[in-house]
């Protein structure tokens, strides 16, 4: 996957952040967020403005893609998808 979509954890509904799952990935240095019907797994980033971003990857499959990209409508996230 060579591209990246974003959110703002601030736009996800709260819904969503009280049963989403987090942890740290095996090397320590990343943390890992999965949301409940999310198909892929996103990292947790804390920005130098206090903001904290998600990255998602963005799939070539267009099936998973289609999927990811339907579950953020539906849940109202606005995210832009970077190359």
């Amino acid at each position: 996957m060579s591209a990246h979509a974003y959110i703002q954890y601030a736009n996800v509904p709260d819904s969503l952040i009280a049963s989403s799952r987090q942890r740290v990935d095996d090397n320590g240095s990343v943390k890992l967020i999965s949301f409940d019907g999310c198909p892929l797994v996103g990292q947790i980033d804390v920005l130098s403005d206090k903001r904290i971003q998600i990255e998602l990857p963005w799939p070539r499959a267009l099936e998973l893609r289609h999927a990811l990209g339907d579950w953020l409508v539906y849940h109202g996230i606005p995210y832009t998808v970077v190359p």
